[in-house]
């Protein structure tokens, strides 16, 4: 990787780690070296966005998340939570960037949910409401873990398993970092003493095994959210997840390992 990558990438994560703010342009210019006048250039001749761009579109969409997953939260709050600084502000530019208000999302089957959030790939979300052998749920706890990543597109198997072989190789088990909704990204995880950028951390987890690609992910999700969710007495406690593997996910394709997916909950009270 080059010195001019390295430093958008390192814009890059601090983006995607604080996606309910909205970042100056002289605090991200700061954290690559660059004036502020030059780092929009580089940064759009990498991703093809300004990092404002950038930015805006990853609070939409993380916004978008929460409002599909916290049903009961009310669309001022989501709003206030994403950096918007009033609820008008935050209405007007969901629908600007998905064409319907919060409301109308909320109101949206789950498949066109998925849809307007994963621009470019509608086939994979287009899947029944319950897939043919719905999963075995449980509950477990899971302690908090420590270590780095390398980012990959969530929707493209390829470079999840190539992310895997860039991270140092050896016995230590490999998690996957499930953010769909930060800018359609997924994070190769490896465990490691040495300075972490990203933590696991410790909880009470949902946990259901998948084999295949995106769409059988889906269906498994989806029977979560909708089917065991609603009256399991838990509810979502955080957006991001995470998956462990039954083979080394830099030695096998990614959409031929059996996965082990876990998505934080809390109970109601």
């Amino acid at each position: 990787m080059s010195d001019r990558d390295e430093r958008i990438a390192r814009v890059i994560d601090y983006i995607l780690a604080h996606p309910d703010q909205d970042l100056s342009r002289q605090t991200l210019a700061g954290l690559a070296c660059y004036s502020p006048e030059h780092l929009p250039k580089l940064f759009k001749q990498m991703t093809g966005e300004t990092p404002k761009q950038y930015s805006l579109q990853l609070r939409l969409e993380t916004a978008f998340h929460n409002l599909v997953i916290h049903p009961h939260k009310s669309v001022e709050d989501i709003g206030l939570d994403s950096g918007f600084t009033s609820l008008s502000t935050f209405s007007r530019a969901v629908k600007t960037y998905f064409g319907h208000s919060p409301e109308q999302i909320r109101c949206l089957s789950h498949a066109r949910q998925m849809q307007l959030l994963h621009k470019g790939t509608p086939s994979e979300w287009n899947s029944p409401a319950v897939p043919a052998s719905p999963p075995e749920i449980d509950v477990i706890r899971h302690q908090s873990v420590s270590g780095v990543f390398v980012l990959a597109p969530f929707n493209d198997p390829q470079k999840i398993t190539e992310a895997f072989q860039a991270l140092p190789q050896g016995e230590a088990p490999f998690y996957g970092i499930l953010t769909p909704h930060l800018r359609n990204t997924y994070r190769a995880f490896l465990p490691t003493g040495q300075t972490p950028t990203y933590r696991i951390p410790a909880g009470t987890y949902a946990r259901f095994t998948v084999s295949g690609g995106l769409r059988t992910t889906n269906k498994a999700a989806h029977y979560f959210y909708r089917r065991w969710l609603p009256d399991s007495g838990f509810k979502i406690a955080g957006i991001a997840g995470f998956e462990t593997f039954d083979r080394h996910p830099a030695k096998n394709p990614y959409d031929q390992l059996q996965r082990h997916i876990h998505i934080p909950i809390e109970h109601i009270r």
